[in-house]
């Protein structure tokens, strides 16, 4: 999801997203094992809420705007950065 609202897009690549997850998650140590968490547990549980459409044979991912989630992850983020403001 992230990615998505980093990159202000809602179509991406799904080696796009591989290598996005392995660049930015620490305990990600290899884009095979990105693309293995990807397939198997993150994106259908994102597709389970609507939150994301996964085309497995095209590999692309659809993001469906989500505004509250958005606005949530938005907020951890800049408290990542200590930056508190809303």
């Amino acid at each position: 999801m992230q990615f998505f609202i980093d990159e202000g897009t809602d179509i991406a690549e799904f080696d796009t997203l591989v290598e996005y997850v392995h660049e930015e998650v620490d305990t990600i140590t290899s884009p095979e094992q990105a693309r293995i968490a990807l397939v198997h547990k993150h994106l259908p549980r994102l597709a389970d809420y609507n939150i994301i459409e996964y085309d497995k044979h095209g590999e692309t991912v659809y993001y469906h705007e989500t505004p509250r989630l958005e606005q949530y992850l938005t907020h951890i983020e800049e408290s990542k950065h200590g930056n508190d403001a809303v």
